[in-house]
């Protein structure tokens, strides 16, 4: 009896060694409607490979919360993780909680569909994450209002002898709701990648530069035009991102520079949707043309005992078909170039426009350390309504030295 018990114990132990073998674990960041869409490509993979999948959906808070535990302290690390381009995964790659995947992206010639975007995974020459989901900034306007002005704007001095006729026939020539701080960020970083380049605007954000150089300060003057000319809304400090969106539907606002995130806000059934349009940033230098594209990946944790079935995950989520089904649920973008876009116009938009950029940028809070983004950002903010570009170059320089230079 004693010799069939432990028969029993131990094929029952071979079998959930077995099972645990053909399984990895995969950690995302969801919200709750955002689960269904990476259950349908986790149960394909699983089809295709016979590998499990176990998922570990946390909420922005928790996920955000667990994740240093996770990498850093070891604790019940999941094989591969979901997380946020650029210095966001440096971080994790500096503390050596990342493996690299240059290997990977060589095998699959991934340069060929992700070249535009590469920059947000690799750290030192080596690649670390694939991007598999992203979503496009850009100027929102009313079509039928910027008709009257002369039509959409290709460059800046345009777009600005713009902005004054409309200022001067009484409407807001630019929303903004600043009570967030972080949609200010979105014209700072806008307007150094048109005068500077991404290399400049990684290098600045990185502490590597000093908000004193004058390329920085040719920024802030531009900047300024825009402030002193008063074409910014204003209480603009007392409104959300979304509270001047009823503004923006009136014809009371011309110009929205924010994410495409403001499509599950907008009225799709009102004949007011046909008439919102989707411009890039104008052109200001004749630059290589940069554009803001916050970016999503999977990377695999460094202590992972199931590294060839993570690295099998990674290629499939790499491929434009899985790219594509899941985005199309999520209402994101592929990063895969090859990737399929839904019908929505704004989609369509943003894809033809990150397909054709030079590079992306990954917004401020994102391309800098947390310690800076939370001190500087609100006083970009500021600088919206003071114009102050001493006040704001010594208090941005101040911050930069007090972070990265201990």
């Amino acid at each position: 009896m004693k010799k069939i018990f432990i028969l029993f114990v131990a094929l029952v132990s071979f079998s959930v060694a077995s099972l645990s073998a053909k399984e990895i674990s995969i950690s995302i960041l969801v919200a709750v409607q955002q689960r269904s869409a990476y259950e349908k490509i986790f149960k394909e993979f699983t089809r295709e490979t016979g590998i499990n999948i176990v998922t570990i959906p946390k909420l922005d808070a928790d996920y955000k919360h667990n994740l240093p535990i996770w990498l850093l302290e070891g604790k019940n690390t999941p094989d591969v993780l979901y997380w946020q381009a650029s210095q966001r995964l440096f971080y994790y790659v500096e503390k050596g909680a990342i493996r690299s995947i240059t290997h990977i992206w060589k095998e699959g010639n991934l340069d060929e569909n992700f070249s535009h975007v590469k920059n947000g995974v690799t750290y030192n020459g080596e690649v670390y994450a694939i991007p598999f989901s992203y979503y496009h900034w850009g100027i929102y306007y009313k079509k039928s209002l910027i008709q009257k002005y002369g039509g959409v704007p290709d460059d800046w001095e345009t777009f600005i002898s713009q902005c004054e006729k409309i200022k001067q026939d009484g409407i807001t020539s630019i929303g903004i709701g600043t009570k967030n701080k972080w949609p200010a960020a979105g014209w700072f970083d806008y307007i150094n990648l048109r005068i500077n380049g991404l290399e400049y605007h990684q290098q600045l954000l990185d502490g590597k530069i000093s908000f004193h150089d004058q390329r920085i300060q040719n920024v802030f003057m531009e900047w300024k035009r825009l402030v002193d000319n008063k074409y910014f809304n204003k209480n603009n400090s007392k409104h959300t991102w979304d509270s001047v969106l009823p503004l923006f539907y009136r014809n009371s606002i011309a110009f929205l520079l924010i994410g495409n995130f403001i499509s599950s806000r907008l009225p799709k059934q009102s004949i007011v949707y046909k008439d919102i349009g989707f411009m890039p940033f104008p052109k200001i230098k004749n630059i290589p043309r940069y554009e803001e594209a916050p970016m999503d990946v999977f990377m695999i944790a460094k202590n992972t005992k199931k590294i060839k079935k993570s690295e099998l995950f990674l290629k499939f989520i790499a491929r434009s078909d899985i790219q594509s089904k899941l985005n199309e649920n999520l209402g994101y973008l592929p990063p895969n170039k090859d990737g399929i876009v839904g019908k929505d116009k704004f989609i369509r938009a943003g894809f033809q426009l990150l397909n054709q950029a030079d590079g992306v940028s990954h917004y401020f809070d994102r391309d800098t350390i947390h310690e800076f983004d939370k001190k500087a950002v609100p006083i970009l903010a500021e600088f919206i309504n003071t114009g102050d570009i001493k006040r704001l170059t010594d208090q941005l320089e101040k911050i930069r030295k007090e972070t990265f230079m201990k």
